[in-house]
């Protein structure tokens, strides 16, 4: 049974209202970061920096979108929907391009809408076997910058871990539990919830739900591809924290590379569920709390936060906003952002 979408969606529509709040929230970001460094002393550490370097801090960042690509291509296979890789990798840039320009990871939404309307003769994939697919490329990106997080903080940091800090490893750590033991008695639970109501929509909603969870268990099956999902998750975070390692070196100061895994990883848990477009603020707030938390008790003195989060948001947002709107409207994308409600 597949839940079909109408023709004409969605209510994921940009307007200039839209964009213009994402345009005021930048401008107070970018004040606040001035501010925050000293206004002309970012500008020039900035303007000195080592373009090398982050020309290869951005191709690291494009690298870690095209194995998100192909990740996202092998659980799609893996739930019995086979796409061409351009077209997945477009559709998820798409999707990418959404979230950064509206809150609460709409982009997701977007691309199960996209692979429920598809263009260039892929097939149709089911809205269950899409939001599978969502769901457990979610549950991969949690693990492995859970684990990848955990790791680097203790290295860093060791018994020293602020308690903030706890409390988000193990919200993080309770979310993907819940996501298990949800995966694992599903088939018992939804039994029992058909006959709490006759009403066609309830026995439509569970029918959907049971859809998305067999999608979800059907990857169990298959050790080998589980297995490179879960490499190509670690090495598609990986990308994060080697981002804003290479950034801090073209700014000629000097991080451990434990310590920025530390930190663009940690960020990445705070920020996975954005409250503002692109998690603007957030993100940087974010990046600024840790990035002094590592300047005092790491061997990070001196850091210049401000250049460092300006730099690295530069690559990981700005320039990726420009790229993948480009992709979008280039793909014929930009149909499901302008279609009538």
């Amino acid at each position: 049974m597949d839940q079909s979408l109408p023709d004409r969606t969605p209510a994921l529509r940009l307007d200039a209202r839209r964009v213009a709040l994402l345009a005021l929230l930048a401008v107070i970001t970018l004040a606040l970061l001035l501010q925050l460094g000293g206004g002309r002393a970012t500008l020039t550490l900035l303007r000195d920096a080592d373009w090398r370097l982050i020309a290869l801090a951005a191709a690291i960042h494009y690298g870690g979108f095209a194995l998100r690509g192909h990740r996202w291509q092998l659980l799609l296979a893996g739930l019995g929907h086979r796409l061409g890789y351009l077209y997945t990798t477009g559709v998820l840039l798409a999707g990418w391009f959404v979230s950064a320009l509206l809150p609460a990871r709409a982009g997701d939404a977007f691309r199960m809408v996209a692979l429920r309307m598809p263009q260039g003769g892929q097939p149709t994939v089911p809205v269950a076997a899409s939001l599978g697919s969502v769901v457990l490329e979610r549950a991969l990106d949690i693990l492995a910058i859970l684990l990848l997080s955990a790791g680097f903080s203790l290295v860093v940091l060791q018994a020293r871990l602020p308690g903030w800090l706890w409390t988000v490893y193990g919200v993080t750590l309770a979310i993907l539990v819940a996501l298990g033991g949800a995966l694992l008695l599903a088939p018992t639970l939804l039994t029992p919830l058909r006959r709490w109501s006759r009403h066609p929509l309830w026995h439509k909603a569970l029918g959907f739900a049971a859809e998305v969870s067999a999608s979800l268990r059907q990857l169990a099956g298959q050790p080998t591809r589980a297995g490179m999902v879960m490499a190509e998750s670690l090495l598609i975070w990986l990308c994060d924290g080697l981002l804003l390692w290479l950034v801090v070196q073209s700014l000629g100061e000097w991080l451990p590379p434990a310590a920025a895994g530390f930190v663009a990883l940690t960020v990445d848990i705070a920020a996975a569920v954005p409250l503002t477009p692109g998690g603007m603020g957030q993100v940087e707030s974010a990046y600024a709390a840790l990035l002094a938390l590592i300047s005092r008790d790491a061997g990070g003195a001196g850091l210049p936060i401000a250049a460092i989060i300006l730099g690295t948001r530069a690559i990981s947002y700005w320039s990726f906003l420009l790229v993948s709107g480009l992709i979008t409207l280039g793909a014929g994308f930009g149909r499901l952002l302008t279609a009538p409600r």
